[in-house]
């Protein structure tokens, strides 16, 4: 599915790569290795600032979604979803299958082959460690489920389960399920969540560009 994705985006040209860039539909583009996001996982770890990176991730995935949204003129939660789950396989992290989908409550999905522990060996922890996909994967969720939502890995293949799996929510999905305050504890929500109030509300005003450096340098001294 996913090159399928990628052969249709390059016929249409709105997947190109010219003069030293790479533009999908306007919006440019960069090859990350993954072996960054998995340094970067392993230097908040060792820094104890885990919320920190998944604020970050949060950040990221709620813009690129929302440019995608605007710029492929998805009209529908359903295609938001679709397209974005295609371009984020197609962008190798990992092979996604979704267990349940339900638009404005929630989003329950594994991932059998998460690329970015390969770099994370030797490091043993008891909870899941992926914040990288878990706040991206919120922040891209605001615009399937059309209100602000966060995200929680329930298994992780780092701590020695089959696979990594998700699940996006919002607060009350998340509350019905129980794990409203273990999203709270893990991410230090009563901090974190008032940066992605902020940024989730400038975006819609366009201003987000005007609030996200405050954001991000508020988020670090958390």
């Amino acid at each position: 599915m996913a090159l399928g994705l990628l052969a249709k985006l390059l016929m249409t040209r709105q997947l190109r790569f010219e003069g030293g860039q790479i533009e999908l539909k306007n919006i440019h583009m960069t090859l990350v290795p993954t072996f960054f996001i998995g340094e970067l996982t392993r230097y908040f770890y060792n820094e104890k600032q885990m919320p920190q990176l998944y604020l970050l991730s949060w950040l990221w995935g709620f813009k690129l979604v929302g440019k995608v949204k605007e710029q492929f003129n998805l009209d529908t939660p359903s295609k938001v979803y679709n397209l974005g789950m295609n371009l984020a396989e197609a962008m190798g992290i990992g092979l996604y299958k979704t267990y349940e989908y339900q638009p404005g409550k929630y989003t329950h999905f594994i991932i059998a082959n998460n690329p970015f522990l390969k770099f994370l060996k030797g490091m043993k922890t008891t909870e899941p460690i992926d914040y990288f996909i878990s706040g991206c994967m919120a922040g891209g969720g605001c615009f399937v489920h059309q209100q602000l939502t966060q995200n929680i890995e329930t298994k992780c293949r780092q701590r020695g389960d089959p696979h990594c799996e998700f699940l996006t929510g919002t607060e009350d999905e998340l509350k019905k399920r129980g794990l409203w305050d273990e999203v709270r504890r893990r991410y230090i929500l009563d901090k974190i969540y008032p940066l992605q109030k902020r940024f989730y509300d400038a975006f819609f005003e366009k201003k987000e560009d005007e609030v996200l450096e405050e954001i991000i340098e508020e988020a670090l001294k958390i």
